[in-house]
Formats: C-alpha cells, sequence, structure tokens
C-alpha cells in the first residue's frame, strides 16, 4: 500500500459523525487528502475533474480523467477507480452513477461548493434532483487543521529546504543584476533543495518591495536597497513558505528601525501561541504590537495554516476563534508596505507543540537586518 500521509481514521470519524450519507472531495487538496495521489493537473486545469466519494457506510470510489488513470491506480490506496474520457463523456454523470449504486441518489450529501464550478454543479443538482448537496468544505478543514506526524516531517523538510534555498540566493546577490535574475536563481534553488515544483516566487528589489505580489521585473539591485522575498516550493504535494528582508551594503537608522520593531512584534505574535489559545487571540497580540512599536496595521490576518493549500485553517485573524491545538502548522508573517517605496517581510513557519510554539526555520539569522 502507498504511503498515507494524512489522518483517514480521523476522516472517517468526522464523516460517521456528521449529518452526511457521504461526502465528495473535489478540490486539488481534499483530493489527494483523501486518496493519496497527487495529480498535478488538477491544480491548473480546473475542468479536469477528480472526485473521491467517500460514504458513511461502504468504501469509496475515486473517479478520474482516463489520461490519469493508470497512474492514479498505481498511486491511490483506494480499490474502486473509474475513469472517463475528458471531452467525450461527464464525470458528474459517472459520480451519479455512483451515487445511484451506493443507494445513495436522495441522500444528504457533502460537496465543496468553494471548488466547484457552477456549471458543474447545476449539471450535478439537475441528474441527481433528489438529493441534498450541502458544503462539507468546514469537515475536511477540521480534520486537515491537525498535521499527522508524516505530514509535519514533509512540512519541517520543506520548510527547512526552502530557507537554505533562499539564503543560496541572498548570498550570490549583486549590484547590478535584475530583479528577475535573481527570481529564476531563487526557482532555481527551491528545484535543487528538493521540491517538486516551485510554488510562488515573490523576491522583490528597491521600490518594488512596497508591493505584496508583484511580477519580477527588469529593476536592478544598487547599494542600498532592501530585497524582500516571500517565497515557496511543493514538497510531495504540501506548501512552504517563509519571508525574508535583507539590504544590500550598509543599511539606514529607518531600515533598520523599522525592522528591529517588526521583530518585536514577530517575536511576541509567536510567543502568543500557545496550545489553549484561539487564533482570534494571536491576531489581537499581533495587533496590538503593531500599535506599540507604532507601524501602521492594515492587514486582514497575522499569519495562517499551511499544508497541502497555501492558506489553510485556522486563520490568525480577528474572525477566527478556533482554539491552538498541537500539530497545527503554522506560517507566522510579520510585514509592512508602502508600495512604489518600501516593504518588509519576515515569515517563519511554526509548529504547535504541547508545549507551546516551535520555529521550524532558524537556518537564516533574522534577528537583525541581513546585509548582502
Amino acid at each position: 500500500m502507498p504511503d498515507i500521509l494524512s489522518n483517514l481514521d480521523a476522516l472517517q470519524r468526522e464523516i460517521t459523525n456528521s449529518d452526511f450519507d457521504a461526502v465528495i472531495a473535489m478540490s486539488p487538496e481534499n483530493v489527494p487528502y483523501t486518496s493519496g495521489v497527487l495529480l498535478w493537473t488538477q491544480r491548473f486545469i480546473r475542468d479536469r475533474l477528480a472526485l473521491v466519494v467517500w460514504p458513511k457506510d461502504g468504501e469509496p470510489t475515486f473517479i478520474t480523467a482516463t489520461n490519469e488513470e493508470g497512474y492514479v491506480r498505481e498511486k491511490t490506496w483506494i480499490q474502486d477507480v473509474r475513469g472517463y474520457v475528458q471531452h467525450r463523456s461527464s464525470p458528474i454523470q459517472v459520480l451519479a452513477e455512483v451515487l445511484r449504486e451506493k443507494g445513495l441518489s436522495a441522500g444528504r450529501i457533502g460537496i465543496e461548493p468553494g471548488y466547484l464550478s457552477a456549471e458543474h454543479y447545476s449539471e450535478l443538482t439537475s441528474t441527481l434532483p433528489e438529493a441534498q448537496f450541502l458544503s462539507c468544505e468546514s469537515l475536511f478543514s477540521k480534520v486537515r487543521m491537525i498535521k499527522t506526524p508524516a505530514e509535519l516531517e514533509v512540512l519541517t523538510r520543506g520548510a527547512v529546504a526552502t530557507e537554505h534555498a533562499l539564503m543560496a540566493t541572498y548570498s550570490t546577490v549583486n549590484t547590478g543584476e535584475s530583479e528577475r535574475n535573481l527570481v529564476a536563481r531563487l526557482g532555481g534553488n527551491i528545484l535543487q533543495s528538493g521540491a517538486e515544483l516551485p510554488a510562488f516566487l515573490y523576491l522583490t528589489v528597491g521600490s518594488n518591495t512596497g508591493h505584496a505580489h508583484p511580477d519580477p521585473t527588469p529593476l536592478q539591485v544598487s547599494e542600498g536597497d532592501l530585497i524582500k522575498t516571500d517565497c515557496g516550493g511543493y514538497f510531495s504535494g504540501y506548501y512552504s513558505d517563509i519571508g525574508r528582508t535583507a539590504v544590500v551594503g550598509k543599511a539606514s537608522p529607518e531600515q533598520r528601525s523599522i525592522y528591529d520593531r517588526l521583530m518585536e512584534v514577530h517575536r511576541a505574535t509567536i510567543a502568543a501561541m500557545q496550545p489553549g489559545t484561539p487564533a482570534s487571540g494571536v491576531f489581537e497580540v499581533a495587533a496590538q504590537g503593531y500599535r506599540d512599536v507604532d507601524i501602521p496595521f492594515n492587514l486582514a490576518f497575522a499569519g495562517h495554516g499551511v499544508g497541502l493549500y497555501i492558506h489553510e485553517a485556522p486563520m490568525l485573524a480577528a474572525d477566527d476563534h478556533t482554539v491552538l491545538q498541537p500539530n497545527m502548522f503554522f506560517a507566522v508573517e510579520t510585514r509592512v508596505r508602502w508600495p512604489g517605496q518600501q516593504g518588509f517581510h519576515i515569515e517563519d513557519m511554526i509548529v504547535i507543540r504541547d508545549q507551546g510554539p516551535e520555529v521550524v526555520t532558524t537556518f537564516m539569522d533574522t534577528d537583525q537586518l541581513m546585509v548582502l
């Protein structure tokens, strides 16, 4: 049987204790979580549906396009795999057939409305008019927010590897080279670090550091420029996500002051991430920290869970009252931006342990503004 990273026992318990007769994994996150198979095309070709039908009673069924079927059969633990020929047959019709076979044509079925297109939803409800289709996204989210030891190993490995890749990039920065060139080198270093693919490569220079997620430009590195990064890769399908800010040459007193004050907020935010603390409580610590150090704070969150999706629950946000528990995995990001002028970003990956938060990304020295 293939290695299973996810907690399928916990998933089965949640389904058993729910009001659903079956849940259907549809997204590029929940399909691999339930089946053990990551289909890259599902991330990039939205109409090539892959579906896992998980009934309250009985065995699950995996529905996939036939051009992925051989790979799915090789990788999944699920025995019942059904194929459809894309553009010639409908995955929704296969799904309806499976639900009828399981006696669920009039059942209460959990779906992912945040992912399923309106066109596919309309086809599904018209094909099975007696069924009730309701969101089960919170059920999946509840299970996925507590990571298994195997997931934590992958996430930790990815975080450490990405930080090493970023350090390899920063250590070779030269004045006169372009932002675009640095981004290309960062992507290559993340691949060399063991990622299947880079996930996102936001590396900005000088005035571009004031933007959050811009495209790379020909802007050249100059003495005194800030270099700000928010980057990550895919490791066994799981994301890494770290951010660092450095300066080329000598830092100005203003640059050092802003960075030092941000680090004060960053440390306080992480220290607040104790088991039993609501995510919203951590957000309030961060928000108060910004006020205390006189840095503007108008951001929606101070960090987020990380896993098969880049922004997983819980969110360190004012409206998320989820209580932090051991084996949750977070990216904590402390940042400030003045568009077109300058910006700073510090982001670390954190695992919640029984005794408190543990910082995973400790390779780069972030106590002071890094000088390149």
